[in-house]
């Protein structure tokens, strides 16, 4: 797997930034602009560009206004690794030391108070099917897709969900 492509990903404003281009299918940097106004123009560009050099957003159209090119991205057509269990293993190992060291800065930062920040962590071993999996992921990807629209707001703050889908790796003594 491309390391600038991981790395890429496990930026929360670069995640951002593509759940805007997600949403809108099409999106010229000045409607992500308008979308996330937190995020500082320059940073943006800057932000932007990684995810065009990781190949996870792709130019679709070019214009000239105002005397200046726009471009306009989209969402890459294609995932620049391979299906394997190594390039699975590695995103996921990646994806989860990033988290790692989200929760390090947190911590260790200024006035961390997870009780006001409503931070939460919890597990569940449940028995589903396929099926049911598959039903499970649909009703989170709607709930997730009910808030991505949301804007900065007064009493909003970005929020990172992840949500980890794995085996359950136990060994039943049948003894």
């Amino acid at each position: 797997m491309k390391k600038d492509y991981m790395e890429a990903c496990m930026n929360a404003t670069r995640q951002r930034i593509m759940q805007v281009i997600m949403i809108k299918k099409e999106a010229t940097s000045a409607e992500i602009g308008e979308e996330l106004p937190d995020i500082p123009r320059a940073s943006l560009y800057r932000h932007i560009k990684v995810l065009l050099d990781a190949e996870i957003i792709t130019v679709v159209k070019e214009e000239f206004k105002r005397g200046s090119m726009e471009k306009t991205y989209a969402i890459a057509p294609q995932r620049p690794y391979d299906d394997t269990n190594e390039e699975y293993n590695s995103l996921i190992q990646s994806a989860l030391m990033g988290l790692q060291g989200e929760f390090h800065r947190y911590f260790n930062g200024e006035n961390p108070d997870p009780q006001r920040d409503l931070l939460t962590l919890g597990s569940a071993s449940l028995m589903m099917s396929d099926e049911e999996m598959m039903e499970f992921i649909k009703a989170y990807g709607e709930l997730i897709q009910r808030y991505m629209p949301n804007k900065p707001g007064e009493g909003r703050k970005v929020r990172k969900v992840t949500i980890v889908i794995s085996p359950n790796v136990l060994v039943y003594d049948k003894g």
